[in-house]
C-alpha cells in the first residue's frame, strides 16, 4: 500500500509540473502553456525566453486581425473550417466558433490563435494584393540583387570514387568494357563507390563549376554529354566523373525575371509591413512575463 501511495503521489506530482503555466500577460489576456510547444520545460531558460516572447508576438497579430473585417470574408471562414476540420451542418443553430471548438477539442486559447493567425495571414494576402509598385521600384531591386535572379554555369554529374589508384583502374575498365552509359556507370558506382552518394548510383546533383577543383573543370570541359573523365585523384580517393548535363550560364536581365522580381519584392514589403505592425502593437502594449 505504501509503494502505491508512493507512485500516486509522484504520478500527481509529474501533473502538476506540466499543468497550465502563464508564461505572460498581455493587455490582460493571459497567455499559457497550452499554445507553447510540447518540449518547453525541457528547453533552457534563454530558449523558454525566446519562445515567450514569441507567442507574445503572435496574440498581439492574431489580436489585431481579428479585429479587422478579414474575418467577414467568406474564404476566411471556409479555411478556418477546414482546418479545424469541421463542416457546418444545416442542422446547427450554434455559431460556427463554438460549433468547431466542440467537435474539434480546442481550448479557448488554442482557438483564438488558430483564428488569428489565419486571419493575420489573410490581411498579409490582402495588403500584398493591393500594393503598388512602379517599375522604376522594381529595376532598382532587381539592380540591387541581380545575383540571385543569374544562374552560373553548372555541371550535373555522378561520381565513383575509390581508395586506391588499381582499384579505380579497374572501375575504368569495366566502363570501357561496357557501353559506358549512365545506367552501366550507375551500377557499378552502387558497387564500387565509397562516396556517399553511391546509394543514388554516385549521382551528385547540379554543381556550379567554379566550385569544382580547377583540375576536374578542366577535364569535364573536354567532355561532351554522357561521357566520363579518366581517374581524377582527389582528397576523397580517386574519382571518375561522369558528365550528365551541361548548363550554360544565364546572365538575366530585367524584362526576363520582371514577374520573379515583382513577387519577390511585395513578398518582402509584405514582410516588413508585419513585422512593424506587431512592433508598434508590442510597444504599445502592457506586457507581464511571468516565465
Amino acid at each position: 500500500m505504501k509503494n502505491l501511495f508512493f507512485i500516486m503521489v509522484l504520478f500527481l506530482c509529474s501533473q502538476q509540473i506540466y499543468a497550465t503555466e502563464v508564461l505572460a500577460v498581455v493587455n490582460e489576456h493571459k497567455i499559457t502553456t497550452e499554445i507553447a510547444p510540447k518540449n518547453f520545460h525541457k528547453l533552457s531558460k534563454k530558449e523558454q525566453e525566446k519562445v515567450v516572447s514569441r507567442l507574445v508576438e503572435k496574440y498581439l497579430a492574431a489580436n489585431y486581425a481579428l479585429h479587422t473585417d478579414i474575418v467577414n470574408d467568406p474564404e476566411y471562414e471556409k479555411v478556418l473550417g477546414h482546418i479545424l476540420k469541421y463542416t457546418p451542418s444545416k442542422s446547427s443553430d450554434g455559431s460556427l466558433i463554438s460549433e468547431i471548438k466542440k467537435v474539434s477539442g480546442y481550448t479557448q486559447e488554442q482557438l483564438f490563435q488558430t483564428k488569428g493567425l489565419l486571419a493575420f495571414k489573410f490581411l498579409l494576402e490582402k495588403n500584398m494584393k493591393s500594393m503598388h509598385v512602379d517599375e522604376k521600384e522594381l529595376q532598382e531591386y532587381y539592380n540591387q540583387n541581380k545575383y540571385k535572379y543569374d544562374t552560373p554555369e553548372m555541371v550535373e554529374l555522378a561520381v565513383i570514387t575509390v581508395e586506391t589508384q588499381e582499384k579505380a583502374k579497374q572501375v575504368l575498365q569495366s566502363l570501357k568494357n561496357s557501353n559506358g552509359n549512365y545506367l552501366d556507370f550507375s551500377k557499378l558506382a552502387k558497387e564500387y563507390s565509397k562516396s556517399p552518394e553511391s546509394k543514388e548510383g554516385g549521382y551528385m546533383g547540379k554543381i556550379a563549376t567554379l566550385d569544382l577543383q580547377s583540375d576536374i573543370r578542366k577535364k569535364l570541359r573536354s567532355l561532351k554529354r554522357g561521357e566520363h573523365t579518366d581517374i581524377v585523384k582527389t582528397p576523397f580517393g580517386y574519382a571518375i566523373y561522369y558528365l550528365v548535363n551541361f548548363i550554360p550560364a544565364v546572365d538575366t536581365t530585367f524584362p526576363m525575371v520582371q514577374e520573379k522580381v515583382k513577387d519577390e519584392y511585395l513578398h518582402k514589403k509584405t514582410k516588413e509591413w508585419a513585422v512593424s505592425k506587431i512592433a508598434a502593437l508590442k510597444n504599445s502594449a502592457k506586457i507581464t512575463y511571468t516565465k
